[in-house]
């Protein structure tokens, strides 16, 4: 049998190997301070970090990404398609303060803020996951009241016409006719097909008359053509975060003063 270890790591078993040098987790006192002051700070509560799922959509369109035939195109150019985004700007505005509002639960009685996220006191555990659950009602609430299905489908045909109009300013005329549809059902239609086949952008056939249509339905591909599908999506994920025994060895966590120390000193490496 091949003996091997990484001699940067604490073997669990030294009696298995013949070098009796290797040091063994349970006789290392800073090992032991280590594992003491995790279980310390895991009474005090856990790291935190918050991401939003699926509620920025966007998408651009790049010559290099959809590789357009040279004779196709009026003019060449290097440069992509501004972002487009599926909101106007005063939606946007309103989503990111309903997004504020999910982060305005941490403050100093209940939390620490930390380089990544938050370090939560463990007796708000529960407060926060009614936060979190009142915060994605509070979004699907101003998805459907203040939208709505009808205006949602408008603003995602408008994303998808701004595309569009960004390849017809590139192409020549007499190829103009090849442009993808701004029809809903033939969009959806097409993304379910493309779906199936699980085909990316590369590997389209760009002699296809529908090329660019195929194209700009794989753009936007991640962007749901319906409002109740786009609210399905959204999630806010806190995810608990751990830290290296490393960090936890040369201190000692008895308070939560000790602990604001310890992120401090993050911040200073």
């Amino acid at each position: 049998m091949i003996r091997s270890f990484n001699p940067d790591q604490t073997v669990l078993f030294p009696e298995l190997f013949s070098d009796h040098d290797l040091p063994s987790i349970t006789t290392l006192p800073e090992y032991d301070n280590a594992l003491k002051n995790f279980v310390k700070l895991s009474d005090f509560g856990a790291f935190l970090e918050i991401n939003f799922i699926g509620i920025d959509k966007s998408y651009s369109i790049s010559p290099h990404e959809i590789q357009i035939p040279r004779r196709y195109l009026a003019v060449k150019t290097e440069t992509g398609s501004p972002v487009l985004h599926l909101f106007p700007i005063n939606i946007r505005n309103q989503i990111n303060r309903l997004k504020y509002d999910v982060r305005s639960f941490f403050n100093k009685t209940n939390s620490i803020k930390t380089s990544f996220g938050y370090f939560l006191f463990r007796q708000y555990f529960h407060l926060w996951d009614r936060h979190k659950q009142q915060c994605m009602s509070n979004i699907g609430d101003y998805l459907n009241l203040e939208i709505g299905a009808t205006v949602y489908q408008n603003y995602f045909i408008q994303i998808w016409s701004e595309g569009s109009r960004w390849l017809k300013d590139h192409l020549k005329r007499k190829y103009r006719h090849l442009l993808p549809p701004n029809d809903l059902n033939l969009i959806e239609k097409k993304r379910a097909q493309l779906q199936k086949t699980s085909v990316t952008l590369a590997q389209l056939d760009r002699d296809d008359p529908e090329y660019f249509f195929h194209s700009l339905v794989l753009k936007t591909a991640h962007i749901p053509t319906r409002l109740s599908d786009y609210i399905d999506g959204i999630a806010i994920h806190s995810t608990f975060k751990t830290i290296y025994l490393e960090h936890l060895k040369g201190v000692d966590i008895e308070t939560i003063e000790d602990i604001t120390r310890l992120l401090e000193s993050f911040s200073k490496q």
